[in-house]
């Protein structure tokens, strides 16, 4: 009887599972985050309550592949500044800066369906970090904290028979405001990316270097790939 009952009690419960699949609520079975069926542990996202939390998530939102966790670390009057070399490059000129609205093109391609990204990894080393407190003692909304990461990003692309990667490592420059249209939970200030400078410096020996089916790359110059 017992043995019955518990063969009973498992078969009642995978078929709960399965009809609450199909209903649509859950697929036990679906992979858990990253791009293009990659498992990942569920991607865990940090109130934008220091400079710290937002690194994180921009970090998470790019190994999961996630373009509106991304777009939330980027303040509304957001630009990135692709490095000299790549604004000087005669062949291929990239502009002196672009704005949230290109970078949510770029991330929307770079991320979505038909993207030829497989996959990405990233990681993000603080090399220094400074605040400077703004001119009004009452008010936080003109301060601003700067950090400098040194990087580690690697963008895996299917090619036929075999795999391209993608690879940053030259440092990149972050600074942070705090948001002026959002609070936290408890009115706590949120801080978001205000600027980004692509400093693509030559950092020998911090990451892979390239060679046979690695592609060295800037970060501002993987951005533009995508965004068109």
């Amino acid at each position: 009887m017992t043995r019955t009952f518990g063969r009973a009690s498992a078969l009642l419960i995978v078929f709960g599972i399965v009809l609450a699949s199909l209903g649509g609520c859950w697929n036990p079975f679906a992979p858990s985050g990253g791009g293009n069926g990659h498992e990942h542990p569920p991607a865990t996202y940090r109130d934008r309550t220091s400079s710290e939390n937002v690194l994180h998530n921009l970090t998470t939102a790019y190994e999961y592949m996630n373009a509106t966790e991304y777009l939330d670390c980027l303040a509304e009057e957001f630009l990135f500044h692709p490095s000299e070399a790549d604004q000087g490059n005669p062949d291929n000129p990239l502009p002196e800066t672009w704005g949230k609205m290109t970078e949510q093109d770029i991330h929307e391609n770079m991320f979505g369906e038909g993207s030829d990204v497989d996959r990405i990894t990233l990681t993000l080393t603080e090399m220094s970090s400074a605040f400077s407190a703004g001119a009004s003692p009452d008010s936080t909304y003109d301060d601003t904290w700067e950090f400098q990461e040194g990087v580690d990003l690697r963008v895996f692309i299917p090619i036929p028979g075999d795999e391209l990667i993608l690879l940053a490592t030259a440092d990149q420059l972050f600074v942070f405001q705090v948001d002026p249209h959002e609070v936290g939970a408890q009115g706590q200030d949120l801080w978001e990316v205000i600027d980004w400078w692509d400093l693509q410096e030559d950092q020998p020996g911090r990451a892979l270097r390239p060679g046979p089916g690695v592609e060295a790359v800037s970060f501002g110059r993987l951005k533009s790939m995508y965004a068109e």
